[in-house]
């Protein structure tokens, strides 16, 4: 072999190992961690809102719970995006925020049905995403990322659906 055709050899090999160890970051999984990073952005600051806004003690003890754990989601997304070369997003995404537009205009119960609605309406699909996303990558990081959020989500996911069926939204 000649020092070219090793040297070439060595550099197939070199791109080939992450992949083949599930080490690399496919650009789906790059994507994934800025939406999920929006997501919990966005739990966090409509759980700030509904706080201050609340007089429904189930609904603001709900509320709490998504700032502290989705706030810890999004943290422990960080070393991960770190490694991935991502930038996460500092702010929800603008349909986020366009949700967080609407629940601030309202008051009392109209409110809380509609802050809950949205929850129950996110936390399902977030679900789906995380469970989709964790059998669509082969990266270690994202597979533990993923499965960590999806035991997080699906506890939201009861918790919302008990306080739903409670308001009769369900």
């Amino acid at each position: 072999m000649t020092i070219r055709t090793i040297a070439l050899s060595a550099a197939l090999f070199a791109c080939t190992v992450p992949a083949a160890f599930g080490q690399a970051f496919s650009d789906h999984d790059k994507s994934f961690l800025k939406d999920a990073a929006e997501a919990n952005l966005a739990e966090v600051k409509m759980g700030e809102l509904t706080v201050k806004t609340t007089k429904n003690p189930e609904v603001k003890e709900f509320a709490q719970k998504m700032i502290t754990d989705h706030r810890a989601l999004y943290n422990g997304m960080k070393p991960v995006a770190a490694k991935a070369g991502v930038t996460l997003p500092t702010s929800p995404s603008i349909g986020e925020d366009a949700t967080y537009a609407k629940l601030k205009v309202l008051t009392g119960e109209t409110y809380d049905k509609s802050y809950v609605k949205s929850m129950v309406s996110d936390h399902h699909e977030d679900l789906d995403k995380m469970k989709q996303e964790n059998q669509a990558t082969n990266n270690p990081d994202i597979k533990r990322l993923t499965e960590h959020a999806s035991s997080v989500i699906a506890e939201h996911t009861k918790m919302i659906d008990g306080i739903a069926g409670k308001m009769g939204l369900q």
